[in-house]
């Protein structure tokens, strides 16, 4: 298989992979890998990737990363954002660079991977993508060409839960990117709900005094569109042609509109029955 050109369905080998089911081949090119990425002293770019519960896919894409090829030197940060045990152990057998961030939420975490990076280039990634074999070279290389670029973005496409690729599939990734297309060479209003953080790369010192907005941890999805209407009036955009495949989000609930839809993450600040509890203790008897 050459690695160079692997597709995303060469990948279902290693859905749910852990370091101990993978054969020694496989395991020594991703430990190598990360040694290789420690040596690494002035990175051009940080690839920062958040996880969470990222066990079945994060092999895979840790596979495609190692897999990246580029005269340009990098590093690549996982933020841990209170993981499960499983997805740390991963990391910490392979010997990947991580960072703790425990303040629950997608923009905190994304924030501390902006804080602990290295490089005049930020890609945003997730632990549930494949990402193409010259993202890094397609993503940052514009940025030295056009000194107003402040952000690259390009559209992902979707894959099933073991990496394959149904007709049906195949098919609605055709109609996902001649719509995405579409929607993002329309006005900036339009634009700017469909630039998704999966596939975006923004220069550091631009982005820096700005931040995430971490407020929006409860409403998770805003984050990459918030930073598109930051950076928006800074500088300039591109849109790129890159081949990225990331899992397919969760089904929304009907009549919730995205991203309003995370109220599971919501912690009260009083609990219901406590306000009930309170409301008949006040009651005063007649």
């Amino acid at each position: 298989m050459n690695r160079f050109n692997m597709k995303v369905t060469d990948y279902q080998p290693y859905y749910k992979a852990t370091p101990q089911s993978l054969g020694n081949e496989d395991l020594n090119r991703l430990i190598t890998y990360f040694e290789l990425l420690d040596d690494v002293q002035k990175p051009v770019v940080s690839l920062v990737t958040p996880v969470y519960r990222a066990k079945a896919t994060l092999v895979a894409h840790i596979l495609s990363l190692s897999n990246l090829k580029t005269i340009i030197p990098y590093e690549v940060i996982f933020v841990e954002n209170n993981a499960d045990e499983e997805t740390l152990s991963i990391l910490e057998q392979l010997g990947a660079k991580v960072v703790s961030e425990p303040r629950q939420g997608i923009t905190y975490a994304r924030q501390k991977g902006l804080e602990e990076a290295k490089g005049q280039i930020i890609c945003t990634m997730d632990p549930d993508s494949i990402y193409d074999p010259y993202y890094i070279d397609k993503m940052a290389l514009p940025f030295f060409v056009d000194k107003d670029l402040v952000l690259c973005y390009s559209v992902s496409q979707s894959y099933e839960d073991d990496f394959q690729l149904s007709p049906k599939m195949r098919l609605r990734n055709k109609l996902k990117l001649a719509y995405f297309r579409w929607k993002l060479s329309q006005k900036f209003t339009t634009k700017i709900k469909h630039i998704r953080a999966v596939s975006m790369a923004m220069r550091r010192e631009t982005l820096l005094p700005i931040g995430y907005d971490t407020d929006l941890r409860v409403v998770s999805g805003c984050d990459d569109g918030m930073l598109a209407i930051h950076l928006h009036n800074l500088g300039t955009f591109k849109y790129v042609n890159v081949e990225v495949f990331t899992a397919l989000p969760p089904e929304r609930e009907p009549g919730k509109p995205f991203p309003f839809c995370n109220e599971r993450f919501r912690v009260p600040k009083k609990a219901l029955e406590a306000t009930m509890e309170a409301l008949e203790i006040s009651k005063v008897p007649h």
